[in-house]
């Protein structure tokens, strides 16, 4: 998940670069579209657990991380078709992201 958040912080640095910015943006969704899939399917099918330290904190992190995902998802989109609010999408998206990698961080933390 840090790696994505590298990635779509050097997509908002090459924004007005658009191959480079949608190379860093697509490879930062993937990577965290794969990460949010492999906690999620492993919690749910396979039995994962990791030890929370702070439950009240997860319980935050899990809220944060939906609404991110949900921000992510609707960022992709509204790139690839090229909508206006695409552009500002940012000052939610990034913020969110980083709150829910932060609170995962503590929330989780051995």
């Amino acid at each position: 998940m840090a790696l994505g958040l590298g990635c779509f912080v050097q997509a908002w640095r090459r924004r007005f670069e658009t191959a480079a910015h949608k190379r860093w943006a697509i490879t930062g969704t993937v990577l965290s579209l794969t990460g949010i899939a492999v906690g999620v399917l492993g919690a749910r099918f396979f039995g994962w657990e990791v030890a929370q330290r702070l439950p009240w904190l997860v319980a935050i992190h899990r809220k944060v991380a939906l609404a991110s995902t949900a921000f992510l998802i609707l960022t992709a989109v509204t790139g690839a078709l090229r909508i206006g609010i695409h552009k500002r999408l940012y000052l939610i998206f990034l913020p969110l992201y980083v709150l829910a990698l932060v609170t995962a961080i503590i929330g989780y933390q051995p």
